[in-house]
């Protein structure tokens, strides 16, 4: 058994010992190719588990504005967070806690319940630990004496995540209407049928 065995072992060791005696531990571009690799500092790294925590921040800030939580809001912004959400300018975490009571008293004789139906989140790395992130929305309100649902908007949100001390936190947010999509579409469809008409 062992006679079989050495010549095997010998040719294995043999083809080991020639693969590692032509590689070199340092890796030599090719003559003329100057592109350069993008920094560790400039570039984002992006993980799974990132996508996780920015889809945890967005849907509960979210989550937050809708049941009136305004103050728990304030854990899922950065300090400079500005733009504008159904309405609510984001103008800094100072400004929206001094905002929030006014905010509420505004809100307190509803009898609405406000919902966001968050879909088809992207993310876009960024450089220096940004996120670019799209996402359509729909707002739906529930008359809470009738049950009733209605549909108030539908359109999307884009804004910028940035992280800071080891969390993710929303930097800019802005909720876009779908109105001018719709308006195009008529108005190209009337066109259409206006010029079928002539023809």
């Amino acid at each position: 058994m062992f006679r079989y065995f050495t010549p095997a072992a010998a040719l294995v060791c043999s083809i080991i010992m020639a693969l590692s005696c032509n590689s070199s531990p340092k890796e030599k571009t090719a003559p003329g190719n100057t592109a350069a690799l993008p920094s560790a500092a400039d570039s984002t790294v992006f993980r799974f588990r990132d996508q996780q925590q920015i889809e945890k921040v967005l849907l509960g800030f979210c989550e937050n504005f809708d049941n009136g939580d305004l103050h728990k809001c304030v854990e899922f912004m950065a300090d400079s967070i500005h733009g504008k959400i159904d309405g609510v300018r984001l103008d800094g975490k100072q400004n929206w806690t001094a905002k929030i009571d006014g905010l509420l008293k505004s809100t307190k004789g509803s009898h609405f319940q406000p919902r966001h139906m968050i879909t088809n989140m992207q993310f876009f790395p960024g450089v220096h630990d940004t996120v670019k992130v799209s996402m359509y929305a729909a707002c739906l309100w529930t008359d809470l004496t009738s049950g009733q649902i209605q549909l108030m908007s539908v359109g999307y949100y884009k804004g910028k995540v940035v992280l800071e001390n080891g969390k993710w936190l929303i930097a800019v947010l802005n909720s876009l209407p779908d109105s001018r999509l719709v308006k195009q579409f008529y108005q190209d469809v009337r066109e259409d049928s206006v010029s079928a008409v002539l023809e």
